[in-house]
């Protein structure tokens, strides 16, 4: 993640392609489910948008092995998972708004008391099976399909047309499901999106997003979100938020 500030405002420069956490999507509303597509072989139309899986850490090894650089390295924390790391990505923009004046120490300090008060978690949310069993064949062998479902929570209460979507998704390595955060943004909430509008991206191409006074509620209700993830994450983001009012 790249970012600056340019005329008191923070601007994140997001390559306009997928790569890593980057996913560029389209979907015919914002509550559907979105494809994933080339942008070098495919246009960008109103129907596109970034879904971005943004964090919130690093964990101490990977950045002391060179292989990330984060701004807020002066003092770690241990996660829930007792490993140490840096605060990172969102917590990196979350104090650069906080150093912008865009959110003031009070509003952290009320936020901080907010999620200490979390007993609601979504990973505690149902997972539902259904019931009716129909039998298929594929390739000549019998299967019994049923389907399990796993919710996604749209946060749509924005005032630049992002969202914050939470889906509940199996652990790829262990056992249970976790709850994994995206911020979403369509084409038109970026700076310079009439750029793409009918073409597809060459190298280098870059989108621009900024962050303003107007909008910083995203970053809070992203620190909000995460807070009531799982408590897990609580923990992790309280800690987050102690480490950023002791440097404020």
């Amino acid at each position: 993640m790249e970012y600056r500030i340019e005329e008191g405002n923070i601007e994140l420069v997001i390559p306009a392609s997928n790569a890593g956490k980057f996913r560029f999507k389209k979907r015919q509303n914002r509550l559907g489910f979105g494809k994933t597509f080339s942008t070098r072989n495919e246009p960008f139309n109103e129907q596109a948008y970034l879904e971005w899986q943004i964090s919130y850490d690093v964990p101490v090894r990977d950045v002391e092995a060179g292989d990330v650089e984060v701004k807020l390295n002066k003092q770690s924390f241990v996660g829930s998972n007792r490993k140490k790391k840096y605060p990172y990505e969102l917590s990196e923009l979350f104090y650069t708004a906080i150093k912008q004046a865009f959110i003031s120490k009070e509003e952290v300090e009320n936020l901080l008391e907010e999620i200490c008060t979390y007993r609601e978690f979504i990973d505690k949310k149902v997972i539902s099976v259904e019931k009716q069993i129909s039998e298929i064949i594929l390739n000549g062998i019998n299967f019994k399909e049923t389907n399990i479902k796993l919710p996604t929570l749209f946060m749509v209460q924005t005032l630049d047309e992002t969202q914050i979507e939470v889906s509940i998704k199996q652990q790829q390595y262990a056992s249970g499901i976790q709850p994994m955060v995206y911020f979403c943004m369509p084409l038109i909430s970026f700076k310079n999106s009439s750029e793409f509008l009918g073409r597809s991206s060459v190298s280098r191409d870059k989108l621009i997003y900024v962050i303003s006074k107007s909008n910083v509620q995203n970053l809070v209700n992203l620190m909000r979100i995460f807070g009531m993830a799982s408590e897990r994450h609580r923990h992790d983001i309280v800690q987050i938020v102690k480490i950023i009012l002791g440097k404020i």
